[in-house]
């Protein structure tokens, strides 16, 4: 949870650079107005009632964004999605992938149940070291405890079958970039090893712990192509198009706290001039270790 203070300073950005957006004849109708085959990849984390929580999604509004979906025909799979953009595949206008990062609980509780529904298929990223793990102290006790309980692995094996590929989080949740090459070598090898011997399912997607420009490079980018994935994400704003390195994708994070419209207007580039906001803070971050 935030302080209302800053909560609010945050939505009216988002709010404001969505409509900016708009007023500049930025959107035109799903995918955008560059004329350009183009996928956005939405990015969620957990789903609940909490006060004040850009990472957590409630049930209801996250139902009424996949009933969009659906009715709108735009979802994708993560095969389609690789078709799309490795297999020279032209995507359906206004193609969207769904991807929940971290593997906790709510995905299979709140989030697996709607999906299934609406029958939209989706990604999970998940850590193999946390799985099973339970979160056993509120968040606001300690700065590396986990706000809920993960998924485990009989969980998983239900979420495969419900149009929902597994994907990798990395073993540990540690930024790969931070780390040497023989560390990272081992985290995106172990979590790709393990999923796969436990769901008997191929990994070919990566998300990066983070997903800041510091947690991902053409280093990372060479070990992930090595140890044999397809992708990767990042947490950078913006639309996936053909010539974008396969290995540092952006995607769009989906708050809480929002309205279906907000909503819409991301599916549509609302929010890829939020890359500003990215880079600069990046900036920031990078002076700060000068």
């Amino acid at each position: 949870m935030i302080s209302i203070a800053r909560w609010a300073i945050k939505k009216t950005a988002r709010a404001s650079v969505a409509l900016g957006s708009w007023a500049t004849w930025r959107l035109v109708g799903p995918g955008g107005a560059s004329g350009r085959p183009e996928i956005r990849v939405l990015t969620y984390h957990r789903f609940g009632t909490v006060a004040r929580d850009p990472f957590c999604i409630s049930p209801t509004d996250f139902k009424g964004q996949i009933a969009y979906l659906a009715e709108s025909g735009i979802a994708i799979s993560l095969n389609e999605f690789e078709e799309s953009v490795f297999g020279g595949r032209p995507p359906r206008r206004g193609a969207v992938l769904v991807t929940i990062d971290d593997g906790f609980h709510s995905t299979y509780s709140s989030a697996l149940p709607i999906l299934r529904d609406y029958a939209v298929p989706a990604v999970a990223f998940v850590t193999p070291s946390l799985i099973g793990r339970s979160g056993a102290v509120p968040v606001t006790a300690c700065s590396d405890c986990a706000p809920e309980d993960y998924m485990d692995w009989r969980e998983l094996e239900q979420i495969t079958g419900a149009n929902i590929a597994i994907g990798s989080h990395s073993w540990t949740h540690r930024s790969l970039g931070r780390m040497s090459p023989a560390q990272a070598e081992d985290e995106v090898v172990r979590s790709r090893e393990m999923i796969e011997q436990r769901l008997g399912e191929r990994v070919t997607a990566f998300a990066y712990p983070f997903g800041t420009r510091a947690d991902f490079n053409a280093r990372t980018a060479s070990i992930l192509k090595g140890a044999g994935y397809c992708c990767a994400f990042t947490s950078q704003h913006g639309a996936v198009r053909p010539g974008l390195d396969p290995f540092s994708l952006p995607r769009v994070k989906v708050e809480g706290g929002e309205g279906l419209w907000l909503f819409k207007l991301l599916l549509r580039g609302g929010l890829d001039a939020w890359s500003w906001v990215d880079r600069t803070l990046w900036h920031i971050q990078a002076s700060g270790h000068d």
